[in-house]
């Protein structure tokens, strides 16, 4: 029988409004943490997704930059490039540079328009 007095007494403390006072403050604080520790990692997989991306752009650059880099290191490559930015010619080369095409004196004017009688009004 003392025994059956003990569980009872154990219980009655278990279940006593103050212990339950405290459970509840303990799960709130539970609670506020895993809150704020999911949004932490949903900010971690955002944050991941756009550096994956970065990453994919910055590989597909260094792509583009590698073929410029071994078309420039060719000869023809790197002539071409001078020729574009600079005004560079070789030895026996010569410049020719085409205007537009030129006005003749054979081609008539163009017609003036008629100025209407009351012009000066």
């Amino acid at each position: 029988m003392a025994r059956f007095g003990q569980k009872k007494t154990l219980t009655d403390v278990l279940y006593s409004r103050p212990v339950m006072a405290i459970l509840v403050v303990l799960i709130i604080f539970l609670l506020v943490s895993v809150i704020e520790r999911y949004k932490i990692a949903r900010e971690m997989s955002e944050r991941t997704d756009a550096i994956k991306l970065e990453k994919e752009e910055l590989i597909k650059r260094k792509g583009t930059l590698e073929e410029k880099v071994e078309y420039l290191g060719g000869e023809r490559g790197l002539e071409e490039e001078m020729r574009t930015h600079f005004d560079v010619v070789k030895e026996g080369e010569q410049v020719i540079i085409l205007m537009g095409e030129k006005e003749t004196k054979d081609t008539p004017p163009a017609p003036q328009p008629k100025v209407p009688w009351y012009h000066f009004w």
